[in-house]
């Protein structure tokens, strides 16, 4: 690989120290200095600079919250990272990852140009080329299977991370025209949306700021995902009158800060949740004044409810049957479970069962979920200041393209097609399972290869678009992963670093930093202050990268009219032609860049008449339309111009230069902007203001036009479902057994989806840590320095039982057979038959320097077992020996 890297460790260290310096934060070098006057110079060297920064509005693209940053750039160098005071989402915060995105610019093994491999595939072999070399390539791969599938459109796949470019990929997907997209939506959240949005029809958000009891069922927010509401959640606690209880397998720094910590035995949640309904039905906590005339008027279901959990399924699920299976006192489930009942009651809602941001890890999430779901409305705190709000954002538009044409030969995904219409997993039809998308493009494509029939609804899958995500590093079976790749024509990965995924990939693509390009604006609903959100662009891209918008319009550009050929060979029909389709006719030839046909030159090359008059009626309004398959039309418009018009268009002049300026717009911002706290150069709050901290919750309640009570949606009728009777009776098979069941309109638990570590066993438990975002970031040395690796966490007794100390190196072997290493960190603070592996680790990219097999991949050591009701990841379903080596 050296054509395109040459990258060695110690090369890397100074080049590292090199960048360092170009983004220094100012005190680095001054400790490097022993005369007094030089510390002067420096002082009067910053301050220069600063006079003669650009600084420019953006919003943060390490992570999915978007947090509101103003980057600072001096001489052509993003030097510094402040907080936008005005981004009413963030309210000034700023976190570990956020800041860390000046290495993620200057990371010294940034993809550079485009690649196009040139070993097998997985050798880690390519050649840079041109921009219009890898297209000239995609073009030439994506014609030969389109052609050869007879223009079924499903036969290309794609799959992107979540962000604010998610529908300028959309627009790509669509245009071609297939169905098969998946994200990171079952490796991530599913169970949990699912289950909510069927419940109450949202997502819904924890409004912490005004809780008065939050109960945590595994939800790390003090470290695993540390956003601005995290911070909410640990202000002034006290003070407001707000209780914390933290219920985890581990004692974390949320239990640190928790006003009680109950431990609980992994993959029991449910069984807790089900005993707090059975002890609210129970005991009439449901009854009182509010959550009478709450449930009267918004549940639907309740009835059904009540006689489940006195006389149906439900009524064995007391508290003391939970504390058999979960090891909390029964005493304790039925505090708690008053506590909250209390507090709901007397605070009108404002208590939150919080569902957690990330939720695949069991195989009775979903169940579980839907549990909490209930609780929650059975308590009146859904749609409720202090409970579960669901979100309501600011008028604004997407930047997508609506009208582009219906392919008559695309068949269904692959991953629902040939599923039994009436057996789970309940998949979402728009992302589907990311495992069973693979397995089954595994199991048809090596048919496929082998020459085997395939049925009526079988296809290859031989094309995938990856942008922003990598599933080899984060989807459970990472061989499998491999596999399917292998198996595919051409895959091309859009992303920053040559990642894993990358590194399997025919076509590499060098994207921007979200601090080098403009985004689509957003309008975010979280919360109580709804705002629109732009991200500018702060600097120029480095090297030979470019934004998304810009690719996707070249790339359209170059394979549009032969996509669109291939379309008007396989939907031309004989019969109402009246002719036989021309023999070696290729319509790309005629087509100009409008999309209008050459008559002169059609006419020049086919002399039958006949013929003539069917290709132009053909490709006529009345019959293809051939100009509705411009692909490049969706992206016409750049996105500062897409932005810029939305803006005036639906907010006004003011506004558009408001967002301009700051990055922000809220109805009633430019009174805050008026009112002088604001820095009208660096675009953050002026050195003199006082209780800055206290400030950014003030300025959207003193100035915002928008009512206070915004963030209730007005909601007629009972939109609260308690009871799923339309999922109810489906099919779902065990993972464990094999053995089938129906699915219950309400939760229920299952012994037979449950298992105990055996012979030596420990559970393993995965999940996340602040400072990196799933596998997005192996290779970012700002936050390798404050977490350096995933160390496993080990309970200290077995430890001892063990002979294992601090750093020592063990091999983790599961039920699969599939073996990894790493060190373990033994603390008392986790049980002794579960340990615990933060993901962002172990990339085994051999394109990453400081990435590069350290640590342990979630990929690779969890087990490849599906939740059965949604297709989701249950990666803590993974069951482990331990080896000291």
């Amino acid at each position: 690989m050296s054509e395109v890297i040459d990258l060695k460790r110690r090369n890397f260290l100074k080049t590292s120290a090199a960048v360092g310096a170009g983004v220094s934060m100012g005190a680095t070098s001054a400790f490097a200095l022993s005369p007094y006057e030089d510390a002067i110079n420096l002082k009067e060297e910053k301050i220069k600079e600063i006079k003669n920064a650009k600084f420019t509005p953006t919003f943060c693209g390490m992570c999915v919250n978007m947090c509101g940053f103003i980057a600072r750039e001096v001489k052509g160098k993003i030097v510094k990272l402040d907080p936008n005071p005005l981004y009413t989402k963030s309210r000034s915060f700023a976190c570990a990852r956020g800041n860390s995105a000046i290495a993620a610019i200057y990371d010294p093994n940034r993809l550079q140009t485009p690649l196009i491999r040139v070993g097998e595939k997985g050798s880690g072999k390519f050649k840079k080329a041109t921009w219009e070399e890898a297209y000239e390539y995609i073009k030439e791969k994506l014609v030969k299977i389109l052609d050869e599938e007879k223009d079924n459109r499903s036969t290309i796949a794609f799959g992107a991370g979540a962000g604010a470019e998610e529908p300028i990929f959309a627009n790509l997907v669509n245009g071609i025209g297939s169905p098969n997209f998946v994200d990171h939506f079952t490796t991530c959240f599913a169970p949990a949306f699912l289950a909510n949005k069927l419940t109450y029809g949202s997502w819904g958000f924890g409004d912490f700021e005004k809780t008065k009891y939050a109960l945590l069922l595994g939800a790390n927010r003090a470290e695993a995902i540390v956003t601005p509401d995290t911070l909410d959640m640990f202000r002034n606690t006290h003070k407001r009158g707000m209780k914390l209880v933290y219920i985890d397998v581990r004692y974390t720094n949320t239990a640190v800060n928790a006003d009680e910590f109950i431990p609980i035995k992994p993959g029991t949640d449910l069984a807790l949740i089900l005993a707090m309904i059975h002890e609210t039905i129970n005991r009439g906590y449901h009854k009182t004044p509010y959550k009478s005339e709450y449930l009267s008027k918004y549940a639907d279901g309740l009835t059904e409810l009540e006689e489940y959990f006195t006389k149906g399924e439900g009524a064995k699920y007391t508290p003391e049957w939970a504390s058999k299976i979960t090891e909390i006192p029964a005493d304790t489930i039925r505090k708690i479970t008053k506590e909250f009942s209390d507090a709901a009651e007397k605070y009108k809602g404002a208590a939150v069962c919080y569902r957690s941001r990330k939720s695949t890890w069991y195989y009775q999430d979903f169940d579980f979920r839907r549990a909490q779901a209930i609780f929650n409305s059975l308590h009146g705190c859904v749609n409720r200041p202090g409970g579960v709000l669901l979100g309501r954002g600011l008028k604004a538009e997407k930047y997508e393209y609506e009208d582009f044409p219906i392919y008559d030969n695309a068949k269904p995904r692959i991953d629902l097609a040939l599923k039994p219409k009436d057996e789970y997993p309940l998949m979402n039809p728009q992302k589907g399972s990311w495992q069973y998308f693979r397995d089954k493009v595994i199991e048809i494509n090596t048919k496929w290869k082998k020459g085997e029939k395939l049925s009526e609804n079988e296809y290859p899958v031989r094309g995938l678009f990856v942008y922003r995500e990598n599933p080899v590093q984060s989807v459970p079976g990472r061989e499998k992963t491999i596999e399917m790749l292998k198996l595919m024509d051409l895959v091309v990965v859009i992303d920053i670093i040559p990642n894993d995924t990358a590194f399997f990939a025919d076509v590499i693509l060098p994207d921007t930093t979200f601090l080098e390009r403009t985004s689509p604006l957003k309008s975010f609903g979280t919360l109580r202050e709804p705002m629109i959100g732009i991200r500018w662009q702060a600097t120029k891209p480095l090297y030979n990268s470019k934004p998304l918008r810009d690719i996707m319009y070249e790339l359209s550009k170059k394979i549009e009219k032969d996509l669109a050929a291939i379309t008007f060979k396989y939907t031309w029909d004989e019969d109402e032609l009246e002719v036989p389709y021309p023999k070696g006719f290729n319509l790309a030839k005629y087509l100009n860049d409008d999309f209008e046909i050459d008559e002169e030159k059609l006419k020049k090359d086919i002399k039958d008449e006949k013929v003539i008059k069917a290709i132009l009626t053909h490709a006529g309004e009345d019959d293809l339309d051939i100009a509705s398959f411009k692909l490049s039309v969706a992206f016409e418009k750049t996105v500062e111009e897409f932005n810029k018009e939305v803006m005036k268009e639906l907010y006004g002049e003011e506004a558009l230069k408001i967002v301009k300026e700051h990055g922000v717009y809220w109805p009633g911002i430019e009174d805050a902007i008026k009112a002088g706290f604001i820095d009208e150069k660096l675009k953050v709050f002026k050195k003199d203001i006082k209780d800055k901290h206290k400030l950014i919750y003030e300025i959207y309640k003193k100035y915002s036009k928008i009512d206070k009570n915004y963030c209730i949606v007005p909601k007629n009728g009972k939109f609260i479902k308690l009871t799923l009777k339309n999922i109810a009776n489906q099919t779902i098979t065990s993972p464990i057994n094999g053995k089938k069941d129906k699915v219950e309109a309400l939760p229920k638990w299952r012994e037979d989806l449950y298992e105990e570590p055996k012979n030596g066993e420990v559970r393993l438990v995965i999940g996340r840590h602040g400072y990196f975002t799933q596998s997005s970031h192996p290779n970012n040395f700002l936050l390798l320095d404050l977490m350096n690796y995933n160390y496993i966490w080990i309970n200290d007794e077995l430890a001892k039982e063990l002979n294992l100390k601090f750093k020592d190196e063990v091999e983790l072997t599961n039920r699969e057979g599939k073996k990894v290493r790493g060190k373990v960190y033994p603390t008392k603070k986790i049980r002794k038959d579960t340990i615990f592996v933060a993901t962002g680790f172990g990339s085994q990219s051999k394109l990453l320097t400081l990435g590069y097999d350290n640590g342990i991949s979630q990929a690779a050591i969890a087990e490849d077992h599906i939740d059965p009701f949604i297709g989701a990841a249950s990666m803590n379903e993974t069951f482990v020996k331990i080896r000291k080596v």
